[in-house]
């Protein structure tokens, strides 16, 4: 997905992970991407990513303050659309059952 200090990130859904940000957010994740088009809010975009983290290459998971503040100069530099983008993607990768 992108790369800091020539370590490469990328985010990694699952069931469990979707449970704790689900209630994390306290919404339904699928229900708000139905039912805005596929845009998130901000904060939603942010769990997802802060609690979906991972190095590539170890699977590593990249702790949750850490993992803000890359999502903040993320979204800076490439546009919380663009960012949006590559999240769903991701969890359509990883969770398409969500999908069908």
């Amino acid at each position: 997905m992108f790369t800091v200090d020539d370590v490469a990130y990328t985010l990694k859904f699952n069931t469990k992970k979707l449970k704790t940000i689900e209630m994390v957010a306290k919404t339904s994740i699928i229900a708000q991407i139905a039912k805005n088009d596929g845009i998130l809010q901000y904060q939603t975009l942010e769990t997802l990513f802060s609690l979906a983290l991972v190095e590539e290459n170890t699977n590593k998971v990249v702790k949750q303050n850490e993992a803000v503040k890359m999502f903040e100069k993320l979204v800076e530099t490439n546009g919380q659309l663009t960012v949006n983008g590559q999240i769903v993607e991701k969890l359509q990768e990883d969770m398409g059952f969500m999908f069908r």
